[in-house]
């Protein structure tokens, strides 16, 4: 079966995965297809680019790492249902996810708290600069959206900075936004690394995806005035809810 919204890709210097990735892009951002909506299957949609089926699966799998498109085995590849209405943030900007999604006009909240003490292990100790064994607080949370998991957070910080006791029923899901609130702290700014990855059983279940779906993990470590690591967070995002870039100047 064909669709006449799909045309063929012409020969130039871009490859072809590239092309296909971008002309699909912008049939879905144009709102050819909408939020929800199955595309052509692999076989036709190929054919109707005039591509192999390997060169259009790199464009989908692209496309689905950035959140554009939902693949489901065995049954097809459909635009995201919350790509129209994802966060876009800059990387450049310390803020947390809270404070994104309220400058955006979207709520968000919490879900599953978790919060423990726990030694810092030589993964850690590395990352915050503390002794083996240093107590850490860790709070892990679920970040919900009209009821759909969007993200899952994990923040370990030194208990000396922040104690468990010290995430009550104030807590609004920020451990960044916790730590701005304790007056003897200057967070002075972040180092974050970003990377896509397939999501293991433990973290599909906690995001409500399939195992091997592909989510966002942003690493950070948060630092104060002088230098020392006050935060270490591993964030997990499903790609269709946000979008991150970064702006070169």
């Amino acid at each position: 079966m064909t669709d006449d919204k799909v045309q063929p890709l012409k020969a130039n210097r871009v490859s072809l995965a590239t092309q296909a990735q971008q002309y699909l892009l912008g049939l879905i951002e144009g709102g050819t297809y909408q939020p929800g909506e199955q595309l052509p299957s692999e076989t036709g949609l190929a054919s109707q680019l005039g591509i192999s089926r390997p060169t259009l699966r790199e464009a989908l799998q692209n496309l689905e790492q950035e959140g554009v498109v939902v693949r489901r085995h065995g049954v097809g590849t459909f635009v995201a249902p919350g790509y129209a209405g994802r966060l876009e943030s800059g990387l450049e900007r310390l803020e947390s996810i809270l404070e994104l999604a309220a400058r955006q006009g979207m709520q968000l909240r919490y879900d599953d708290l978790q919060v423990q003490s726990m030694p810092a292990d030589p993964v850690l100790c590395d990352r915050l600069q503390v002794l083996p064994g240093t107590p850490l607080t860790c709070v892990r949370r679920v970040i919900v959206s009209d009821g759909r998991p969007v993200a899952y957070m994990v923040d370990q910080v030194p208990a000396s900075v922040l104690s468990p006791a010290a995430v009550d029923d104030t807590f609004t899901g920020s451990v960044l936004d916790l730590l701005r609130q304790n007056q003897d702290l200057q967070i002075r700014r972040a180092v974050a690394d970003i990377v896509a990855l397939n999501a293991d059983a433990s973290l599909a279940e906690r995001l409500a995806i399939e195992p091997g779906q592909a989510v966002l993990l942003l690493e950070e470590v948060v630092f104060d005035a002088e230098g020392g690591e006050l935060d270490c967070s591993r964030n997990y995002f499903v790609p269709e809810f946000f979008r991150f870039h970064l702006v070169r100047r």
